[in-house]
């Protein structure tokens, strides 16, 4: 019975949502979760019209935060009615989810309703990250990527197993989709530490304690920048060959005459165009 009402409340969100124009990355929505039963107010005022009561537990898409310490949400009632008002910012809370890939190499297809039958509102790439808020029951599941939301296949999903790497940037930004059109949602730091779960096309979905999103993956490496600017690999001479070593190489065949495992950043025979994976060593092996 609780998976029935989960289900019906989840499509009336998405057949609301939707209308309002969901994939566009430039008015980004968030999914939240009621934790009370509470009215629904036609302003940004406990003293204004009720216009619906929200049940506690049920998923909203939240449009504005913060006016008057009200939040402009939107949602289907039970009479199929679009409700487009305002309830309390602590009547709100933040939606869990697991971070999932999609693994289907034909693309996981978001309906509309957790059905085959249901519209089609996208086909995500394989590998593409998605939020997974939980199963719906009978094999579907409800997912989020950017301003696409709707019900997946569960199996057409897996789990993460992300790595570790390095930003090599400074100021590398954290979008919500794998676009530059996305939207900004942070800013990482150089040599900062990242969970890789996903690489696309050129962009990495990472996590971190403060952000998660999509970076362009080239700004990533998986060597410490900090470990190779101020040290050198085992077996590495720094120092003069017998056959006299200069400073400026025309290329890495030519640098590793006198430095056979190349050189750090803060060597005087380091050239950026040498370092093709950025990573703050030029010609290592």
């Amino acid at each position: 019975m609780k998976i029935k009402t989960l289900v019906m409340m989840m499509t009336l969100l998405l057949a609301f949502t939707f209308n309002f124009n969901i994939a566009n990355a430039n008015s980004f929505k968030e999914v939240k979760i009621t934790n009370s039963s509470t009215s629904v107010y036609e302003k940004p005022d406990a003293n204004s019209k009720v216009i619906g009561t929200v049940e506690k537990g049920i998923f909203v898409t939240l449009i504005n935060q913060n006016q008057n310490a009200f939040s402009r949400i939107a949602y289907l009632n039970s009479e199929n009615k679009i409700i487009d008002g305002y309830i309390a910012d602590s009547e709100l809370n933040d939606a869990p989810y697991t971070i999932k890939i999609a693994s289907s190499k034909s693309g996981l297809v978001v309906k509309e309703t957790p059905s085959l039958k249901g519209k089609t509102v996208a086909t995500l790439q394989n590998k593409m990250v998605v939020k997974d808020f939980g199963s719906v029951g009978d094999g579907w599941s409800f997912v989020q990527y950017g301003n696409v939301i709707g019900f997946a296949t569960t199996n057409f999903m897996s789990n993460s197993q992300p790595i570790s790497k390095y930003v090599v940037s400074s100021s590398l930004i954290v979008r919500n989709i794998a676009s530059p059109s996305g939207i900004q949602v942070g800013e990482l730091s150089k040599n900062e530490v990242v969970a890789v779960h996903s690489t696309i096309a050129g962009w990495s979905y990472v996590t971190t304690s403060a952000y998660e999103g999509y970076v362009v993956d080239s700004y990533l490496s998986s060597k410490n920048p900090s470990a190779t600017t101020n040290s050198k690999p085992s077996g590495s001479s720094n120092t003069n060959h017998s056959n006299g070593s200069k400073t400026t190489y025309k290329n890495c065949t030519e640098l590793r005459k006198d430095y056979p495992n190349g050189v750090g950043a803060d060597h005087p025979a380091y050239q950026s165009k040498h370092d093709r994976d950025k990573d703050g060593w030029a010609c290592e092996r």
